[in-house]
């Protein structure tokens, strides 16, 4: 994603030598906004709180990711996050949890009411094309899994190796496509082990068959 700088207020300048500098800058990116939203990352988030093989870490992360992001009413109804946080708010697998949630779900209804005062939002979405070919790497990843396309796990690790190189169809990302699901499919250690979550997906994503293997 493109940097750009944020200009911020002016520090009053210091008396002193002409080698002691201010930095009135400081560097951010167009997704860190709040009213940027990137409908693939909810996506990814969203299969992160819904997987059987999420660490309470790797949901309070998440929760925290998406309370700060301000969702208008279609990214809530189009991609069902509301239910899923609302579902934690009342069952979250603990107190940490259940309060996290609660928070993301209040910030969330207040937006809503601000947003009927036409406070502007910005939504970015993958093209049909990206779908399509990140659909045939899921259900390569479920046959390699001996799972259905439907279920959460094969979709949670594309939607991962998807970001790890910045949400773009390139080289690294087939590369990776590839072996992860060559390493799914032959061996039977680890894809046990990522089955039944004693290898999480980000270690999965982020590792070599011979560091899972360690």
């Amino acid at each position: 994603m493109d940097k750009f700088v944020i200009r911020t207020k002016r520090s009053p300048r210091p008396e002193c030598t002409s080698s002691a500098k201010v930095d009135n800058k400081k560097q951010s990116t167009i997704e860190s906004l709040a009213s940027v939203v990137v409908v693939e990352e909810i996506h990814r988030l969203k299969c992160e709180l819904e997987s059987d093989v999420s660490t309470p870490e790797a949901i309070l992360s998440a929760l925290k990711k998406l309370g700060t992001k301000n969702l208008s009413r279609d990214v809530l109804l189009s991609t069902k996050i509301g239910h899923t946080v609302n579902r934690l708010r009342r069952q979250g697998s603990s107190e940490e949890i259940r309060e996290q949630a609660k928070l993301v779900f209040r910030r969330w209804r207040g937006f809503i009411k601000e947003l009927e005062r036409e406070k502007p939002i910005i939504e970015v979405h993958c093209d049909k094309k990206t779908e399509v070919v990140r659909g045939k790497a899921r259900k390569l990843l479920a046959d390699a899994l001996q799972m259905t396309i439907t279920e959460n796990l094969p979709e949670l690790i594309e939607r991962n190796v998807f970001h790890k190189f910045g949400r773009l169809i390139n080289n690294n990302y087939k590369r990776k496509m590839r072996s992860s699901v060559f390493t799914l499919k032959h061996r039977d250690a680890i894809r046990s082990r990522v089955l039944s979550g004693e290898i999480t997906v980000e270690k999965f994503v982020n590792s070599s068959p011979d560091q899972l293997l360690t």
